[in-house]
């Protein structure tokens, strides 16, 4: 099968959602092709499978489509296009609401891959570490008011490409490299991922890869990756809308108790987790294999 994965090659997310999907799909025989959304036209395939953009120009080149929206990012002018498409990949809980309350029958539930970045040679360390990059939707701010409010608690390394005024035990590192930042994310014993929204959250489920206590927002899709280890949650403090979803704030209060308790686990405990949350983080993808292959054969 000719399968052509239309979406944006950012260096980042998309990138990422694209190459995890070449890894499932050349393996078992199909043919692959990226294509760039804003192209005019694309050689003609089986499934065109959009990743968070969609071009309704290149529809006529595919005898079926797949949409794997991030519904955040999903714009009012798409909706019409939707009950063309043969099927609709919900990567969360969230997303499968979102289609239900639009009646439509063509969606199903799949979740979605994550990259295995687990590095054992990496010595570990009760630190925390908060990966922004280039979003403002990870509550930051909050994230270092916490600090700010909580001077003793563990060292924060965050990585981002904004600027910040970061108080004592607040380290910011500007833009990385993808092997310094698999290193950071290895070395540090705790992950602080408390986002506003999330399409899939690729930075909370590559800190589950590595064996990381992962705090994050208790609201989908966040929360669908920590569940075996449900205090690792943290409660939104408000949401409001974005897009088709939500958006969720989380007070500095709430984070300082989540890292205080993360903090206080014993290596038994910690060990605990970590097992956990790699035995899920693999079991989620060989889940979303199974079914992204079986239901691109019905197309």
């Amino acid at each position: 099968m000719k399968v052509n994965l239309v979406s944006r090659d950012n260096g980042v997310g998309l990138t990422h959602d694209m190459g995890l999907l070449e890894g499932i799909l050349i393996p078992a025989g199909h043919q692959t092709l990226r294509v760039d959304w804003r192209s005019p036209s694309m050689p003609k395939c089986d499934v065109a499978i959009f990743l968070e953009l969609f071009n309704p120009n290149l529809a006529r080149y595919a005898r079926g489509m797949v949409g794997i929206f991030n519904l955040e990012w999903f714009l009012p002018r798409w909706r019409p296009y939707l009950p063309r498409f043969k099927q609709l990949w919900a990567k969360s809980r969230e997303a499968e609401g979102v289609y239900q309350r639009l009646g439509l029958r063509n969606h199903r539930y799949t979740g979605f891959l994550t990259r295995d970045l687990y590095d054992p040679t990496v010595p570990r360390e009760l630190r925390v570490f908060h990966l922004a990059g280039h979003s403002k939707l990870k509550n930051t701010e909050a994230a270092i008011k916490a600090w700010q409010d909580h001077p003793g608690m563990p060292p924060l390394t965050i990585v981002s490409n904004n600027d910040y005024t970061v108080p004592p035990g607040v380290t910011l590192l500007g833009r990385q490299t993808d092997g310094r930042i698999k290193q950071l994310m290895n070395s540090h014993q705790i992950h602080l991922c408390p986002s506003r929204t999330e399409g899939w959250g690729h930075y909370i489920t590559e800190g589950l890869s590595t064996g990381a206590v992962v705090l994050t927002t208790d609201a989908s899709p966040m929360n669908e990756h920590v569940h075996p280890n449900g205090m690792a949650l943290i409660p939104p403090a408000s949401s409001v809308p974005r897009g088709r979803v939500a958006e969720h704030t989380v007070s500095p209060k709430a984070i300082a108790a989540a890292v205080e308790w993360a903090a206080s686990l014993s290596d038994t405990e910690r060990g605990r987790i970590d097992q956990q949350a790699r035995t899920h983080t693999a079991a989620r993808n060989a889940a979303f294999t199974e079914t992204a292959l079986s239901l691109l054969r019905r197309i």
